[in-house]
């Protein structure tokens, strides 16, 4: 979760190779995000990512708009690039799901407002407050929408928390969306594994 990964043009498989492998390769992303979302009550579901779930991301755009060209290749993988973590940091893509259109029209404004509110918590340390859309020019702010990007930016004193095995929590501060969950085990280790790599 805090190792900053590259992904350049050269790492990438050509339009034709990815065809070729797209099965398999979509069936591998499904099993490898399904083991990195947490849900969070009835409606918001994280995915936390990594340089494996960016990586098929960009992929499927670049096949999906048949994209070759080498400078729109660059800018679709400069696109993609602040859901990648860095040297302090964790990222996930937040999804409202609420089926009901008449229940999203009323509800998404106050959940796209609680997007603002998620947290990390862990060892009874201050609590990591995620920053929503840091990459967009208004952030959502005033906007409703059913995705945000997330980024946990973990201190010193939880990596080492983490590292030392506690657990940790996910919550929401937002009085309208007022629920936390402890981390499952299985995905904290995931989460955790750059930190035992340092």
């Amino acid at each position: 979760m805090l190792t900053r990964e590259r992904i350049d043009a050269h790492s990438l498989l050509s339009l034709r190779s990815y065809q070729r492998q797209r099965r398999e390769q979509r069936a591998r992303a499904i099993e490898h995000r399904r083991e990195r979302c947490l849900t969070l009550g009835p409606d918001l579901r994280l995915q936390f990512e990594d340089e494996t779930s960016v990586r098929h991301q960009i992929q499927e755009v670049l096949h999906i708009e048949r994209i070759a060209d080498a400078q729109e290749v660059q800018q679709t993988i400069d696109a993609y690039a602040h859901l990648l973590g860095d040297a302090d940091a964790g990222t996930a893509t937040l999804f409202i799901a609420m089926p009901d259109a008449s229940r999203r029209e009323r509800e998404l404004p106050v959940l796209s407002e609680a997007a603002h509110h998620l947290y990390l918590g862990c060892a009874g340390l201050p609590r990591i407050v995620a920053e929503a859309n840091r990459d967009l020019p208004d952030r959502h702010l005033g906007r409703p929408s059913g995705v945000h990007f997330l980024r946990f930016a973990l201190s010193d004193a939880v990596c080492e928390a983490l590292r030392a095995g506690s657990p940790a929590v996910l919550g929401c501060a937002h009085p309208a969306y007022a629920w936390q969950r402890t981390v499952p085990a299985p995905l904290l280790r995931r989460l955790c594994e750059p930190l035992e790599a340092a």
